[in-house]
Formats: C-alpha cells, structure tokens, sequence
C-alpha cells in the first residue's frame, strides 16, 4: 500500500476495554465513528488512514481502514492499555511508509481539522495540542501511578508545564518517528524492568504522562503548542485560526 505524502493518522481499537470513555467497543461501526473527523478532512483533500485491529476495510472516499494484527505485533506487550498500543501502531505505521513527508496524529473521534495545515508545519519541529491548565491540575499527567523517574519530573516542573494533549500530534514523518520512537523505548524499558521486580517502572494506563515527560524533557526548543495547532482544548470552537478542534 502506497501512502499520500501529507495525511492524517488515527488508531482505534477494538474488543478491549475503553478505560476512559468507557464505551462498548465490540461490533463498532469504525467510519462512523470517524465520519465527522474524516468529513472535515475531506473539506481540505487530506487522505485519512485509520490503524485498528478490525479488517481492513474498502477505501471510503478519503478514509482508509487499515488492520493491524494486535496478537502478531504486540504479543510482549499484550497487558498495556489502548493509549500505549496506539503509540507502538502509529510508530510502526510511519516506520513502514517512507513515502510520508507530513502527518498529524489525532483522536479519532473528537477531533476535526479547521485549517490546513501541512504547508506550514517547519522541519525538526514537534507540534501538540494543549490543555489550559499545568500539569499539577491535570488528573491523568500528574499521577503517581506511573514510572517514578517520570512523575519526580514532572513534579518538578508541575507548576511551570502546561499540559499537553498527544490528540493532536503534527511534524515532519521524521519528527514524529523520534518522538513516537522514544516512548517505544521508555515503554519497553519499562516493562522489562517491571518483569525484573523493579516497582518504580510500573506503568498505569494512561498515555498523558510520558507523553508529556518526553515532549518536555527531549523537544523543548523544538516544541510548538497552543492556538496555532488546537482550539481550546472542550472550548468546542467551529471557528478558530487553529488547524485543529480538539473538542
């Protein structure tokens, strides 16, 4: 499968559990499910590809299902949460297709895209929605229940990062293979150190907080967020300058 060289990327799993929405994810019907985020894509002629681990399905004009074996990929990793595996298939995704120049990586159902924005998107810089508090008030970042070196640093700096969502995600193919790239590594790092009786790498089940560690601690000169990439973040705007509305 040939890939477009500028698109939009979203992953949803199936027939496990939604441990934050907590919705029945069996016998989903995926396009709708994504028709809104998919619609507004094709207002801008932007191929959208769609990672889950039902079939694939036939392309639905702009929409491109495309199934990822869970069991064949993932089969060391099979008791992480859909927000870790969502980071290994986007990973591996932009890994198999060098052909992609651009990409945002989004939720798939509460995002849409307001603005164009792959002609602005600058090499070797990260892009990522927000949210409009620090990481001390947000309940899913600044939790301990996640690898102790992670939590110290973020409760080192809680008061002065804002929180950054990983629902919008926007760079280079190669930007977003080193960041995506360093939470494969700190994720697998940690679940070995786990399964070696190390307690301080325990992982709980959201992605917010090494999502946010990483960003901070290996991309703050090269990370952009705020208005420019995301609306305010539940601000639920149908008008805003930003590229993308994030709720």
């Amino acid at each position: 499968m040939k890939v477009e060289p500028n698109i939009v990327l979203s992953v949803f799993i199936t027939n496990m559990e939604d441990i934050n929405h907590h919705e029945d994810t069996t016998n989903v019907d995926i396009p709708s499910k994504v028709a809104t985020q998919a619609h507004s894509l094709e207002n801008f002629q932007v191929p959208y590809y769609l990672l889950t681990n039902e079939p694939s399905q036939e392309k639905i004009e702009n929409l491109s299902i495309v199934n990822v074996n869970l069991d064949r990929i993932y089969h060391n990793y099979s008791d992480l949460s859909v927000y870790f595996l969502r980071i290994f298939m986007a990973f591996k995704f932009l890994q198999d297709h060098p052909e992609i120049e651009k990409a945002a990586i989004t939720d798939a159902s509460d995002v849409t895209m307001l603005n164009y924005p792959f002609d602005r998107v600058k090499p070797d810089t990260l892009y990522m929605g927000d949210e409009p508090h620090s990481v001390a008030l947000s309940v899913q970042t600044f939790i301990e229940d996640d690898p102790q070196y992670i939590y110290d640093y973020l409760l080192e700096n809680s008061d002065l990062f804002l929180t950054l969502n990983p629902g919008v995600l926007v760079g280079t193919r190669e930007i977003l293979i080193e960041y995506l790239g360093i939470m494969v590594k700190l994720l697998s790092e940690a679940k070995l150190k786990f399964k070696q009786g190390d307690e301080t790498y325990h992982l709980g089940p959201y992605d917010m907080s090494i999502s946010n560690y990483v960003a901070y601690k290996y991309f703050s000169d090269r990370l952009i967020h705020g208005r420019e990439v995301s609306t305010i973040f539940n601000g639920y705007q149908e008008r805003s300058s930003a590229w993308f509305k994030h709720k």
